[in-house]
């Protein structure tokens, strides 16, 4: 986490919002060092894009943001993703585009207004349609998250086909809910993941020109390792997120990544 997260209460499935400190201490916010270090790290290991992970903060966190890219670009040119959802002005948005930051995240989660209510009391989803709205007008290509879990399959379908209504949205990513010890949801029944690859496979025929994949393969989710056969035959994208910098821990998955791909006869760079 880059920028703190401002919501009251904290989303129900996200581990800020355990009562484990273990748990909620994995998101905790990074120091300026911390973070150059992680991308120091990142850049030794052969990422060739990196995405700045923040909390959702509605006061703004455009002066924190603006210092860490300028930082981050003292290190590296490498492609830089922000998410950290409508946390910034249109002022930002724009300084963005001209420090080479390809994408701006802004999930949407569900359209179903009350699951993503129960889900997320303390957000907006209309603060985040607008917010992806500001990101077009702005020329910013957008990245967005779905969650399977959250609604009914009818309402991740019409969730996912909302994103032809941002030509400018570049990613989209499907997460799986999974139940996280101590949190409001830790006993709630996770997602299936074959749900997700569904999900996948029709957006690729939805959206044939965006980058597609599943959020958490290989690095939230390390159960998840042998699904990335199975994202990249469901129709994925060629980029696969195999390596996270938390505050107390990294998870690197690159070269076992790299070795599943590369067995299924795809090129890996």
């Amino acid at each position: 986490m880059v920028t703190r997260c401002a919501l009251s209460p904290y989303c129900k499935y996200c581990s800020l919002s355990s009562t484990i400190s273990s748990v909620s201490d994995e998101r905790s916010r990074l120091t300026v060092r911390e973070l150059i270090r992680g991308v120091r790290f990142a850049v030794k290991n052969g990422v060739e894009s990196i995405v700045l992970v923040g909390g959702t903060d509605f006061a703004g966190s455009d002066e924190r943001l603006r210092k860490l890219i300028v930082r981050v670009r003292e290190v590296t040119d490498l492609d830089l993703a922000v998410d950290v959802g409508p946390s910034l002005s249109e002022g930002t948005v724009r300084w963005l585009g001209a420090q080479g930051v390809s994408t701006i995240y802004c999930s949407m989660e569900t359209l179903n207004a009350e699951a993503f209510a129960e889900a997320k009391p303390g957000d907006d989803l209309a603060a985040r349609l607008r917010f992806m709205e500001m990101v077009e007008r702005s020329g910013g290509h957008l990245g967005n998250v779905v969650m399977t879990g959250l609604g009914t399959v009818e309402d991740l379908l019409r969730t996912v086909l909302e994103t032809r209504r941002f030509p400018h949205t570049t990613h989209l990513h499907i997460s799986t809910f999974q139940p996280v010890r101590g949190t409001p949801w830790a006993r709630r029944r996770p997602a299936s993941l074959k749900t997700s690859l569904k999900t996948l496979a029709i957006a690729r025929l939805a959206l044939p020109k965006l980058q597609l994949g599943l959020a958490e393969v290989g690095v939230e989710n390390p159960g998840a390792l042998s699904s990335v056969a199975s994202q990249l035959e469901a129709g994925a994208g060629n980029t696969l997120a195999g390596l996270l910098v938390y505050k107390n821990m990294k998870i690197d998955n690159m070269q076992w990544i790299k070795n599943q791909a590369s067995s299924l006869g795809f090129e890996v760079s």
